[in-house]
């Protein structure tokens, strides 16, 4: 499926917003990725990109890590080609690791087996960094799901329809940063975070920002109220 022009729009839209409302975080992406880096990688992983990965690489090479980089609202960071080796890389291992295990136990493969959990055109793109879950691109012509969005959970392996193309999956990034989706983007000293789905907070100002004066009405706090462990 080619939706380039899908991934030039959105992130026309995602560049403008974090340049206005977050120059922080938008200092944290890459440039654009050389074509032959990406010819590179995919002989490397021996896999496909779709148009859309493509196209999304020639605009950002990823984002640096840290507190400050571009996340998406599941809160993986946006990886560049070298991140994406990594991160693949050792999910095939666990794969692997996981195929030699059926095989000892002389289990058949199916889809709760190491092929569901992880198959080896996907491509991981986005890391949450703290595991190994993160968001997920097809990158296996051979498939129906080549070019569609998922994500994978340590716990269960691969599940797929976030979205029908890396495309569609930055336009929705691109309306949740304008305000039009949920959940809602909040600015902090520059640096995008991001809450969830409840109500949309004030946007934060920089610290050296003056103080309300005593005439305005303060915004409710929606902060959830902590709980105890039990």
């Amino acid at each position: 499926m080619t939706t380039t022009h899908l991934v030039d729009a959105a992130w026309d839209r995602i560049d403008r917003w974090l340049l206005t409302h977050a120059p922080r975080t938008f200092a944290t992406l890459a440039p654009p990725a050389r074509e032959e880096d990406i010819r590179a990688t995919e002989r490397e992983l021996g896999v496909a990109f779709p148009p859309d990965l493509r196209a999304s690489l020639l605009r950002h090479d990823g984002t640096r890590p840290g507190p400050e980089a571009l996340r998406f609202d599941t809160h993986d960071r946006l990886l560049g080609l070298r991140g994406m080796v990594e991160a693949t890389g050792f999910l095939r291992s666990i794969a692997a690791d996981l195929h030699d295990e059926e095989e000892e136990e002389e289990e058949e493969e199916n889809e709760d087996g190491a092929d569901g959990y992880w198959a080896h055109g996907y491509v991981q793109f986005g890391s949450y960094e703290v595991t190994a879950d993160g968001v997920v691109i097809d990158c296996d012509p051979r498939r129906d799901t080549y070019g569609t969005i998922g994500r994978f959970f340590d716990e269960i392996g691969t599940t797929f329809g976030k979205a029908d193309s890396l495309g569609a999956y930055l336009t929705r990034l691109a309306d949740g940063l304008e305000g039009t989706a949920h959940p809602a983007p909040v600015v902090f000293a520059g640096r995008l975070i991001w809450e969830g789905p409840s109500e949309r907070l004030p946007e934060w100002r920089h610290a050296g920002a003056p103080l309300p004066g005593p005439g305005v009405e303060l915004p409710r706090s929606t902060c959830p109220r902590t709980r105890r462990n039990a």
